[in-house]
């Protein structure tokens, strides 16, 4: 058996103990999964999986479960019950249908993080991507800061330290974001709350989608030492709620960047 073998198989072990009523074509799936080892949500992955086959049974779990929970992150920017529609149907085409002959964006997971988490960030680049799109975006005063600040985790542990921790890491955050270069700003704010894709910064700034990915890696690689230095002023280095933050961030950045497209 090979390297790849295993990591498929461990994904199916996974997602079948989970899910025990869903069963995903592993051979159909095999040339979707791009993962180099089993990952930590390998279950979710398992699903996500299912929903870019087009099966019904995964389908039907995304839009009761995963969907359904998205709909709450899309409240907190406008309760109004046909903005939520709105924003979840474009979410649905936006992950479940693909384009010119390639496999829907949900394929694109990769179980690094929970798929909650990761369609709770496409809900929130959604939600503010249909508001500017229907008001003026004069009117929408929302700073990127604030956007990333706010993302899911899909991690209990994490939430309850972001609440505990609430004054300090609003501070050591917003502080290490204002030391950002004005280009790393902007890409950010791009990302985030225009919800460009790394296409578009890319021909904005008539660079390689290359370049612009590694601006984005050199912009979380900066407001995380930042946000470090920030919060040994403000908490003792010894405290255990020093390292979850750096963890919040870490992983609020990473699950904002892996849902560009």
């Amino acid at each position: 058996m090979s390297d790849f073998d295993g990591v498929i198989d461990g994904i199916w072990q996974s997602g079948a103990g989970v899910w025990p009523n869903l069963s995903v074509d592993k051979a159909a799936a095999r040339a979707l999964v791009t993962v180099p080892a089993i990952p930590p949500h390998a279950s979710d992955l398992y699903l996500a999986l299912g929903c870019a086959l087009g099966d019904p049974n995964a389908l039907q779990l995304f839009d009761a479960g995963i969907l359904a929970d998205a709909a709450r992150v899309i409240r907190r920017y406008d309760s109004n019950h046909a903005f939520v529609t709105e924003v979840m149907q474009r979410i649905r085409i936006h992950l479940l249908v693909g384009e010119a002959g390639e496999p829907p964006r949900i394929a694109r997971f990769d179980g690094r993080a929970s798929l909650r988490a990761w369609v709770g960030t496409c809900a929130v680049r959604m939600a503010l991507y249909v508001m500017r799109g229907t008001r003026n975006a004069n009117e929408i005063a929302v700073e990127w800061p604030d956007v990333i600040a706010e993302l899911p985790t899909g991690h209990a542990e994490l939430d309850a330290v972001r609440a505990r921790y609430a004054d300090a890491f609003r501070t050591a955050w917003r502080d290490a974001c204002n030391q950002l270069t004005p280009r790393h700003r902007t890409i950010l704010r791009m990302c985030f709350v225009e919800n460009a894709s790394v296409e578009q910064i890319a021909t904005t700034y008539a660079v390689h989608r290359v370049t612009v990915w590694r601006w984005l890696e050199d912009a979380k690689t900066r407001v995380l030492a930042q946000t470090r230095a920030r919060l040994g002023e403000l908490i003792p280095t010894t405290d255990p709620g020093t390292a979850s933050l750096l963890s919040l961030i870490g992983s609020q950045l990473d699950l904002g960047l892996s849902v560009l497209t």
